[in-house]
């Protein structure tokens, strides 16, 4: 028998054939994912396409919530989605939509963000009483300064809306609610 046909088993062959088995479904899921996200936040696409490009883009990125900075990103893309199904009528699910992207992006739920920014605008109010001087700051301040960063980001696009449009009014009502 020659030294080449040896058909002894591989670490090393067994390891490639693992690697690319585990690796390949990822890659090709995080571009899957990526090529809606950008489809999702194009402005110019109707709402029935702009609601399948976000399904499927957070479905697909299911893998990358494991990292936490990805996480947050899904939170435009709720809002993205929550505005399409805003136009097509479907407020219910554009609500909940809306509820996913302030939690996404602010990692706490909309009761939490409601009573900090109640707390902080209370503080606010105290302290201008007390003192007579007015302070400039956010109501938002009490949030850390990357979710509050993000949870802005969602409200600049939001204003994008024209103030009369579906999108806008299902912000309020959740608002409203917390």
């Amino acid at each position: 028998m020659k030294q080449g046909d040896d058909k002894s088993f591989s670490f090393k062959a067994a390891f490639n054939w693992c690697f690319v088995a585990l690796f390949l479904p990822i890659l090709i899921l995080g571009f899957t994912s990526s090529i809606f996200a950008g489809t999702c936040q194009r402005p110019e696409i109707d709402a029935e396409r702009k609601t399948r490009a976000c399904s499927i883009s957070i479905t697909t990125g299911f893998l990358n919530t494991l990292i936490a900075s990805e996480e947050k990103k899904l939170a435009m893309l709720y809002l993205e989605r929550g505005i399409a199904l805003s136009h097509l009528d479907r407020s219910q699910e554009a609500i909940k939509d809306f509820r996913l992207a302030i939690e996404k992006a602010t990692g706490i739920t909309l009761a939490e963000l409601a009573q900090r920014i109640g707390a902080n605008e209370d503080f606010l109010e105290f302290f201008q009483t007390r003192t007579g001087k007015e302070l400039t700051r956010s109501p938002l301040s009490g949030l850390e300064p990357s979710s509050r960063k993000r949870f802005e980001g969602l409200i600049l696009r939001l204003i994008s809306e024209e103030p009369t449009s579906k999108a806008w009014s299902n912000w309020e009502k959740l608002l409203k609610e917390a």
